[in-house]
């Protein structure tokens, strides 16, 4: 069978070093036919040293070589959108009446607001074509790992994670306009901060998590509007847990996911560490960061690429579940705004309105 062909649209730091290498993985799977970006030179940038053909298109690269031409071309039946968040809705939707199959990255959306209209969108005016949501963490293979032995340790009793980086000015991912004058909630709390809420809803159970309080706060004047979270989050089970987040920490660097349960405890650590720890038995490491595919982007894009040659959605990758992750983060922002009040957290996704469809097929 001829391998499934993918068009980028994106040129940033991500695609140059993650999603291009990832359809490059596997000539047999995956063929990377273009890249599509603003500006030409930025493509041209990223694609300079390799070896494989890969089509320009840009806004700038004159007739036949646009957007819409790279949409039209029957090779490509699937696009990866790596774009600023509040600019991806847009193209998703033009990539999905092109007839294109689409994995775009998170967050889903700017809020949760949006998030839902593109859901409804989706179902209104492209029920065809699979739009999947990109999210590494759940492939990421030391989460993987801890999940495994989690299932075997039976109720969860208590969960913590610490998160803190700093993004400092002049950084590659800081020195683009879209995050250093942000237009979506959050910051980078929302931009880097939902991955590690899908990860811990990974680990705790999808849909376990029944409420939480937050407080927030902005400790450097670059990160506006917050660089800060401190939540404390309940379970169905009763169960609380603590959820700390931070981009303005320049002296402390942590990363840590810890699950105690009945029957043993976890921990995702710096370098992709894994700690298992079994009642009465020691505790056993592994390391998976030396791994080339440690942080699961490669297993993501095969993961999509399956899902469209097989024409079968990946619930792993589903917008629901993205929709669920941005909620997490939303409720814990807006708790912040509201002094720490507690929120509620349904799982995001708004009932689904017969009449609200309608509104949505004819109003777009």
């Amino acid at each position: 069978m001829a391998p499934v062909g993918v068009a980028i649209l994106g040129s940033g730091i991500f695609v140059e070093t993650q999603h291009k290498p990832a359809c490059l993985q596997n000539p047999e799977l995956l063929s990377l036919k273009a890249i599509y970006s603003r500006r030409k030179v930025s493509v041209e940038a990223i694609i300079a040293n390799e070896t494989t053909t890969i089509d320009v298109y840009s806004d700038d690269s004159g007739e036949g070589k646009g957007l819409d031409d790279l949409l039209k071309r029957p090779d490509v039946q699937f696009v990866i959108i790596a774009l600023p968040i509040i600019q991806q809705p847009e193209f998703v939707k033009k990539a999905l009446l092109a007839g294109k199959h689409v994995l775009s990255e998170k967050p889903i959306a700017k809020d949760l607001a949006a998030a839902n209209q593109l859901l409804r969108w989706k179902r209104a005016h492209a029920p065809g074509p699979i739009w999947s949501v990109a999210e590494n963490f759940r492939y990421w293979k030391a989460f993987a790992y801890a999940k495994k032995h989690l299932e075997e340790f039976g109720k969860v009793l208590s969960f913590q994670v610490n998160v803190l980086q700093f993004v400092a000015p002049g950084g590659r991912y800081f020195e683009t306009t879209w995050r250093k004058v942000p237009e979506h909630q959050g910051g980078f709390c929302l931009d880097a901060g939902v991955h590690a809420a899908a990860a811990l809803r990974m680990l705790v159970g999808e849909e376990e998590i029944t409420s939480l309080s937050a407080f927030t706060t902005l400790l450097q004047e670059h990160l506006l509007p917050i660089d800060t979270i401190k939540s404390t989050i309940k379970l169905k089970s009763g169960v609380c847990g603590t959820f700390a987040l931070s981009y303005g920490t320049p002296s402390a660097k942590d990363f840590d996911f810890w699950i105690v349960c009945e029957k043993g405890y976890v921990r995702v650590g710096d370098n992709s560490t894994v700690t298992v720890k079994k009642l009465d038995m020691p505790e056993e490491t592994v390391v998976f960061g030396d791994d080339e595919e440690w942080n699961g982007v490669k297993a993501e894009v095969r993961a999509f690429a399956e899902a469209v040659k097989s024409e079968k959605a990946n619930h792993a990758q589903s917008p629901e579940m993205a929709v669920a992750d941005l909620e997490l983060i939303e409720k814990m922002i807006k708790s912040g705004e509201q002094g720490g009040k507690v929120l509620e957290v349904t799982g995001g996704i708004e009932p689904t309105s017969v009449l609200g469809d309608v509104i949505e097929k004819f109003s777009s």
